[in-house]
């Protein structure tokens, strides 16, 4: 029976969240967060099989690559700004990897967490599939890779706006940079929705970021063994 409910349930809860969220401008009327977690609790109170549900989510699970290349659209328009600031983009999506990656072994190390959890976690910032495989390459477990990914996007995407607004971050590309570095599609999505600017950065700095976390992330992680040695 899950199976087929799977497809026109997801739909009706995100349609009904984003409808909500129109009306209550509220960072934790999230129509990602709240559909999974009413998704889970279902789950859990019927008994119903997980991977039931997954398999009536196919149809939208195939979606997903076309949703991934359709963020190429907003590039395309803002291409003329990108060109101008292409190497200043370049130098804050690469300076926000090596934070992200450092503090990550930083706080790790203090905490004697295992290089095996420590190289699943390092590459929280960047979308599922290339943080499987960068952890994997560094002896980390995929599983805990792409968990971690979904719970940094959910919360970048729930309180990253507002914490650029607290922070007095207001510029559209400082906020769409920011949000693609730091919470991947997810936070790509929430930004397309609040202007086309901010989309179309977040887009960049999710590409740029997966690509320089794939680049820094293995030596840096390496170093942080040889100093623990």
């Amino acid at each position: 029976m899950m199976v087929w409910l799977a497809t026109p349930l997801t739909l009706l809860l995100y349609l009904s969240v984003r409808k909500l969220a129109q009306h209550y401008k509220s960072p934790l009327i999230n129509t990602i967060m709240l559909p999974a977690l009413i998704i889970i609790a279902l789950l859990v109170l019927t008994g119903q099989d997980g991977s039931d549900y997954q398999t009536g989510t196919q149809p939208l699970t195939h979606l997903l690559e076309l949703a991934v290349v359709a963020f190429a659209l907003p590039l395309y328009q803002q291409a003329a700004k990108i060109r101008k600031q292409w190497w200043p983009i370049v130098l804050c999506c690469s300076l926000s990897v090596f934070i992200s990656v450092g503090t990550t072994l930083v706080i790790g190390g203090l905490l004697q967490a295992s290089p095996e959890l420590l190289a699943s976690i390092a590459t929280k910032s960047i979308t599922t599939p290339l943080a499987m495989s960068v952890s994997e390459t560094m002896g980390g477990i995929p599983a805990i890779a792409a968990g971690l990914v979904i719970i940094v996007g959910m919360m970048g995407a729930i309180i990253g706006f507002p914490l650029l607004k607290l922070a007095g971050v207001t510029h559209p590309e400082a906020q769409g940079l920011a949000m693609g570095a730091a919470a991947h599609a997810i936070g790509t999505g929430a930004a397309a929705e609040v202007g086309a600017v901010q989309g179309a950065f977040a887009s960049l700095a999710m590409v740029v970021c997966g690509i320089a976390t794939a680049l820094l992330a293995p030596p840096l992680f390496h170093l942080y063994l040889w100093l623990i040695q």
